[in-house]
């Protein structure tokens, strides 16, 4: 598994399903992934990559609990783990795994904020390497949805070292950053509303918004947001898999 080691940025992604076949013939047909099989280790079953060409963007499993809900998980590039770990849980984070050594991968944990939004980090084996443009049918941005915004960028402040400045929406949101340049911001958060229950999204480009998710439709899966327009910057969409995963698509206004 070969994850981009770029500190506090999102460095990987990670389907948690209970239909693995199922949700790969979905994901593969909408986005254009080819997926290969990563050994485990003895008594362990293979982990799936998601790639786009030979690029490893994300990855597969099927739940470890049946009564877990299916839902990607997010993981922050971080040097520490255990001391990113440690910061959550001072800010009244819970941790739900780790820290645990993954060879030739790297140290992880995940931890469930006091929203109950869940993300997860990886210190990872192997140098810094240099942060690229998402392409087409990658994974480019995050979102969270809070309850209690101040709180959020508090706790996600100290644990990665993020900075915070108004988003382009002018509706009262956050933007999250490594820096100050545009390039530099990595997630936005925003006011969890109309029910929607505190969590962490993911999004992936894609060429033409319509059309992905009329393919979404067509594979089985549903559109929950049909379209969000965001000024200068694009369009977007919330899906669902046949499985029950959420994520976002997006269509840069640059294309």
């Amino acid at each position: 598994m070969n994850t981009p080691n770029t500190p506090t940025r999102v460095v990987w992604r990670e389907l948690m399903t209970d239909d693995l076949e199922r949700a790969k013939g979905f994901y593969g047909e909408l986005f254009g992934w080819v997926f290969k099989e990563m050994p485990m280790g003895p008594n362990m079953p293979p982990y799936t990559i998601a790639n786009v060409g030979d690029k490893g963007i994300g990855g597969l499993m099927t739940k470890p609990d049946g009564n877990m809900p299916t839902f990607w998980l997010s993981y922050v590039g971080v040097p520490s783990a255990d001391e990113a770990l440690a910061k959550a849980n001072a800010g009244g984070a819970t941790t739900i795994f780790g820290p645990m050594e993954i060879p030739g991968v790297g140290k992880m944990a995940g931890f469930m904020d006091s929203d109950h939004a869940v993300i997860a980090m990886l210190q990872p084996d192997g140098p810094d390497q240099p942060h690229s443009m998402p392409q087409q049918g990658e994974f480019c941005w995050e979102t969270l949805m809070s309850s209690d915004p101040d709180r959020a960028r508090a706790l996600y402040g100290e644990v990665f070292g993020w900075t915070s400045q108004p988003g382009p929406s002018g509706n009262g949101d956050t933007v999250f950053g490594v820096g100050p340049k545009p390039e530099d911001m990595v997630a936005d958060l925003q006011q969890a509303q109309g029910g929607m229950p505190p969590c962490w999204m993911t999004y992936v480009v894609v060429d033409e918004i319509e059309g992905a998710r009329a393919r979404a439709e067509r594979l089985g899966g549903r559109v929950v947001v049909p379209l969000i327009e965001i000024p200068n910057v694009g369009r977007i969409a919330l899906i669902a898999d046949p499985t029950g995963g959420h994520l976002g698509i997006f269509q840069s206004a640059m294309r």
